[in-house]
């Protein structure tokens, strides 16, 4: 398969895993793109969850939608392409605080623990970047603080 078949195949891949629209940009250049960007914080159920504690579902919020990109030949060198991929991502947090009961704790160990959570603040259209999968931590799981007693968490603005 020659060099120019399989630049082309590669932008059929890429244009159907997309799910994108083929339109022209005036200047003779085609180019795909979303039809248009769709990102913002939904309302969702987060269930917490940590070793010998009862799992408790609460209010949270999520980052879904959808953003534009597009793929399309260079104008000064045709013969690569010029990729651009935005995703729906956080822009700020928030955190929650909220206590799990645990009643197979240790004896001398408090059957509360308080986990700290985050949600989105905000949410927006973002150059997509690529994470190493062992850097992520379940949120949950990334912030104990000391134990208390139960509490209702409330979400606070953080920056």
């Amino acid at each position: 398969m020659s060099t120019i078949n399989q630049e082309f195949f590669k932008y059929l891949i890429v244009l159907a895993m997309c799910n994108m629209a083929i339109a022209n940009n005036g200047n003779g250049v085609i180019v795909t793109a979303r039809s248009s960007d769709d990102c913002q914080v939904t309302p969702v159920i987060h269930v917490l969850q940590y070793p010998g504690c009862v799992p408790k579902p609460i209010p949270s919020f999520a980052c879904t939608g959808r953003c534009s990109s597009y793929l399309q030949v260079s104008g000064s060198k045709i013969w690569q392409m010029e990729r651009s991929c935005m995703c729906c991502q956080e822009s700020g947090e928030r955190e929650a605080s909220v206590s799990l009961f645990c009643p197979k704790a240790k004896q001398g160990e408090k059957k509360f623990r308080k986990v700290t959570t985050k949600a989105p603040l905000e949410c927006m259209c973002r150059p997509c970047t690529g994470i190493e999968e062992s850097a992520v931590i379940p949120q949950e799981m990334s912030n104990y603080a000391a134990d208390e007693p139960p509490i209702n968490g409330h979400f606070s603005k953080s920056i």
